[in-house]
């Protein structure tokens, strides 16, 4: 039954808009040549197969053809050569939008002579002028353009990227290189592995399994924090913080083969076991991929080891590593570096405050006495080889629950204890675990238990603080022993403090310790003010003139006189060489600036028999020499 009115008319409106291929008005008739249908459709300009950059000083930036990046000097780009290649040597385009002609003659049947233009090459100063004017439009070439190669990068809303050299994944799209989103450009490469067709949680929580069973870890939890470190590992550049890990332990504890157990988990990563810093930085530069070093710190040369740490600092987080090096021809070149770090090492190298924050250290045991788990090893290890694409598939795919996920796990390692840096680290590598072994967000009861599972790797406020570079300053400067006055006999800083902050008894009734005439407080005075330091007691008695000494907080505390050539000796050869120490003091609760008098001229601190100007007060309290006060 047909309808009526404006109810028929919006019933066909709506069927039309909605059919699969929509109606079309054509325009009939019969053209010139007698012809019926449509007008042939004008054809369209192919564009530049060249993708211009941009230029800077005299330099001219592109994407070739096959989408490498590649720069022309002005020079260059009136030589037939050099153009020649940056199109690929394919010069269609070329001759069809600058042709090179040129008239020959042909003779007709009918024996007429007949003149004709044809194509033979392309003008080269056309060509340059174009390209150059395309350039200049696009604007200066800086910085701010990303030329990506090889890795996973992150896009301006931080969903991963695939570059995989000759494809660049975008969601679930491959591109093809040269793609460019934002300031940022995915230059073609070699062909690289890719990710594959995500796997269930099936199998990451067997490879969990397997984990937890061959190797035998002195800390309940490492099996999670292995899983953490090897999806973090998956995200390369993408995740704002990027766990660095450490696998150590005794000879025979199965290090090497957990490390190559990762490698093969992992298509996309550079791996070594003999690298210097500058060496990674070579063979990555440029690149967002997971490294993974085996023999880290088993040289003796603790200083190469060092670097390595070095570098983990500013890899692991932002934009990762940026730098140049100077080259043998004068010219410097830039240096990038990004991606998640994972050594292993019989002895992890001294670490400071910085690099605890970002390294976790996963301590092994030797295997218990009678197995040999060197066989399961090897099978799990080509298991993984064959799983790593759905793996990092898995991962890729995951990365919104990863992304939540992660929110949720570091409040609740925070609820535990742990300073925001610690909170950064534990809650990427538990998220990261939880992306591959689950499919869900975690509850807020869910990612307690996660904590509760690996309590052992989270560090309290008061372990952070005994490892930060302040205490270990502090703790460096009260064991350096010096030598006392008219005596070949050496005692430690922090034996001579705490004998100065002894209460005054009559002569011959100090404690039996300090009963030596080279112990008495005159003594020992003399020998602390010969290293700038003055020790001022909480109930310090007035001096001879019978003024209070001077001090900048209630409590027991130290005057110190920071340009004391004796005291920055002590320092001498270590991290806190130079004035280092002094910044680490400044960096104490308790440190006050030197004092100034009413008009704000700084006053001078008497320090044994002379009296210096920009001395500043810690509180011995904070440094554990003394209890009258936190």
């Amino acid at each position: 039954m047909m309808q009526s009115g404006e109810n028929g008319l919006s019933a066909v409106r709506s069927a039309v808009q909605a059919a699969d291929r929509q109606f079309q008005v054509i325009d009939g008739g019969r053209d010139k040549k007698g012809g019926g249908g449509p007008p042939e459709a004008p054809k369209a300009e192919e564009e530049c197969p060249v993708t211009v950059i941009g230029h800077l000083d005299g330099a001219f930036y592109f994407l070739d053809r096959v989408g490498q990046l590649r720069v022309l000097k002005a020079s260059q780009m009136t030589r037939r050569a050099d153009l020649v290649s940056l199109f690929g040597g394919n010069i269609i385009w070329l001759k069809e939008k600058f042709p090179k002609t040129t008239k020959i003659k042909e003779a007709g049947p009918d024996g007429v002579e007949t003149t004709r233009e044809i194509v033979v090459d392309f003008k080269i100063n056309n060509v340059a002028e174009y390209l150059q004017r395309e350039c200049f439009r696009s604007g200066l070439y800086g910085d701010h353009i990303q030329i990506r190669r090889p890795g996973v990068w992150p896009d301006p809303s931080g969903m991963p990227i695939v570059h995989c050299g000759d494809r660049v994944l975008v969601g679930a799209k491959l591109e093809r290189p040269g793609t460019r989103i934002g300031n940022q450009i995915w230059a073609a490469a070699a062909p690289e592995p890719r990710p594959a067709k995500p796997c269930g949680s099936g199998e990451p929580r067997a490879l969990q399994q397997s984990i937890r069973d061959l190797w035998n870890f002195r800390v309940a939890g490492s099996d999670v924090i292995v899983m953490g470190m090897l999806a973090c590992a998956y995200y390369g550049a993408a995740i704002p913080w990027r766990p660095a890990g450490f696998l150590t332990g005794g000879a025979g504890c199965g290090k090497s083969s957990l490390l190559e157990v990762l490698k093969s988990a992992i298509p996309l990563k550079f791996a070594t076991n003999d690298a210097s810093k500058a060496g990674i930085e070579q063979m990555v530069d440029g690149r967002a991929i997971p490294m993974l070093v085996d023999e880290a710190s088993d040289r003796v040369d603790q200083r190469a080891a060092r670097a390595l740490l070095d570098l983990v600092l500013s890899a692991t987080g932002g934009e990762g590593t940026k730098g140049a090096r100077g080259g043998s021809d004068g010219i410097a070149r830039k240096i990038s570096v990004a991606g998640s770090i994972i050594m292993a090492s019989i002895r992890p190298p001294d670490m400071e405050a910085q690099h605890l924050g970002r390294f976790t250290i996963i301590e092994m045991e030797a295997a218990k006495q009678g197995a040999d788990h060197t066989a399961e090893h090897r099978d799990l290890s080509a298991w993984c080889k064959d799983l790593g694409p759905a793996l990092w598939g898995r991962a890729i795919a995951g990365w919104e629950r990863y992304r939540e996920a992660r929110i949720l796990l570091r409040a609740a390692v925070g609820k535990a204890g742990c300073q925001p840096r610690e909170m950064d680290q534990m809650g990427s590598l538990l998220a990261g675990w939880w992306t591959l072994v689950h499919d869900h967000l975690p509850t807020e009861a869910e990612a307690d238990d996660a904590v509760r599972g690996v309590i052992g790797y989270i560090r309290s406020v008061d372990q952070v603080m005994t490892q930060s570079g302040t205490q270990q300053m502090i703790d460096f400067l009260l064991s350096q022993k010096v030598q006392m006055n008219r005596s070949t006999d050496r005692q430690p800083l922090n034996v001579l403090i705490s004998r100065m902050l002894e209460p005054d008894t009559p002569r011959g009734q100090d404690s039996p310790e300090y009963q030596d005439i080279n112990y008495s407080r005159d003594n020992v005075a003399g020998v602390l003010a010969s290293y700038g330091i003055r020790v001022v007691r909480a109930n310090e008695p007035p001096g001879r003139s019978g003024q209070p000494a001077l001090r900048a907080s209630d409590g027991d505390g130290l005057w110190i006189w920071p340009r004391n050539a004796m005291l920055a000796a002590l320092f001498k050869e270590t991290v806190f060489a130079g004035q280092k120490y002094m910044y680490e003091f400044a960096r104490m609760e308790s440190y006050r600036p030197p004092p100034k008098d009413s008009r704000g001229r700084e006053c001078a601190v008497s320090i044994g028999k002379m009296k210096h100007k920009g001395c500043f007060w810690v509180r011995c309290c904070e440094m554990g020499l003394s209890f009258d006060g936190d």
